[in-house]
């Protein structure tokens, strides 16, 4: 049970956690995977692809590209679907009595769903498959949540960027104190046309346990592939991943035949500052914010500093603080920089040197707490 005493740390997981210890899951490689198939979906797949690739590359600034990043590939169908909204909400204004136009600008829009939803599941569908891992592969990182155990014995809340379930999955592995996401543990129904028992997802701050019982939380901050919602927005609930498997919800919602949505932010970034304000991430991220302040040690590992909602969080309980947090960058190779992760937390060149408060391990996940940035970042 925590005490006054005890220390509390946030750990912010990006995708760099995840290719740490399974590169099958770099953005390139899941973008490549996700192109090659819907190339091989049949009925003029090449043409699709290139046509959604082309959309995507659009919407981008000069000399960007969709090529290495599933995101700008899926995420250009969400921000045309918004701006038809928009186009419908200022037809009804200007052509009240048109309802010709009305309906052809809605078959657009759920055209342009149905495409995001063929590129969702493709992404999805190829992480969850790259994801699977076994005891041998999973004890380095198990090794890694091990060392964030024994040095911080108070609250430890995990914020996660990745749909995948490998964090979970090793969470679930060693841990000893008791953890909670945003699923309930013993509240559950039945979902969707496929009739499935999920856990219902949390709704505010106090459905979590007592810290006392469960100090631990994991927090996906843009979902996860576990997390869905029925179409109507009534039911939202938590899958394993054995019944997403056997339901084969990615097929399904490729061909528009389940009633079920995944709970996942896959979008550009203005529409991703505009997602997280809706439910279940707004909950995360405010539990995520919780751990913030509550922590005098922040652990980054694996993000770049580009997200800016993300950032958004990290800046204000930063600036708000005279006495910085401990903060340790885990990355791998020279990317995010130093100036990268002061300009992220709001740390400018009037402030002075950084080095009282930041350390940067650029040589990845893998290992980490076995670094003397391990041993600068957990002393008293």
């Amino acid at each position: 049970m925590p005490g006054d005493d005890d220390r509390d740390v946030a750990v912010l997981v990006g995708n760099g956690l995840s290719i740490a210890f399974n590169n099958k899951l770099l953005l390139s490689n899941i973008t490549k995977q996700v192109r090659k198939r819907i190339n091989n979906s049949g009925d003029g797949g090449r043409n699709v692809a290139r046509a959604m690739r082309e959309l995507a590359d659009a919407w981008l600034p000069p000399g960007q590209t969709s090529d290495h990043d599933f995101e700008r590939l899926v995420g250009a169908f969400g921000a045309e679907s918004r701006s038809l909204a928009h186009l419908r909400a200022l037809a009804n204004l200007s052509y009240p009595d048109d309802r010709k136009l009305r309906k052809a600008i809605t078959k657009v829009i759920n055209f342009a769903d149905e495409l995001r939803n063929v590129g969702t599941g493709h992404v999805l569908e190829v992480v969850y498959e790259n994801s699977k891992s076994n005891n041998t592969d999973s004890e380095p990182l198990n090794d890694l949540l091990r060392a964030i155990y024994d040095a911080f014995s108070g609250r430890i809340s995990f914020g996660n960027l990745n749909y995948d379930t490998i964090l979970l999955a090793a969470l679930m592995s060693v841990d000893t104190r008791g953890f909670a996401d945003v699923g309930h543990g013993w509240k559950k129904w039945v979902m969707g046309n496929e009739q499935i028992a999920a856990q219902r997802l949390r709704e505010t701050p106090s459905d979590f346990p007592t810290l006392s019982r469960c100090p631990v939380h994991l927090l996906h901050l843009h979902g996860s592939l576990t997390y869905w919602v029925t179409d109507d927005g009534e039911k939202y609930g938590k899958l394993t991943r054995e019944q997403v498997g056997d339901h084969r919800l990615f097929r399904k919602l490729r061909r528009g035949t389940t009633d079920l949505r995944p709970l996942v932010v896959l979008n550009r970034e203005r529409q991703k500052i505009e997602d997280v304000e809706n439910h279940p991430f707004k909950l995360a991220y405010d539990m995520f914010n919780r751990g913030l302040v509550r922590s005098d040690h922040w652990l980054i590992i694996g993000y770049s500093f580009r997200d800016v909602a993300v950032n958004d969080l990290l800046r204000r309980e930063f600036t708000s603080r005279e006495v910085k947090p401990k903060v340790l960058v885990v990355t791998q190779g020279k990317q995010p920089s130093r100036e990268e992760v002061e300009g992220g937390l709001g740390w400018g060149a009037e402030d002075g040197s950084s080095w009282g408060w930041l350390r940067r391990n650029e040589r990845g996940a893998f290992g980490a707490h076995t670094q003397p940035t391990w041993r600068w970042f957990t002393a008293t």
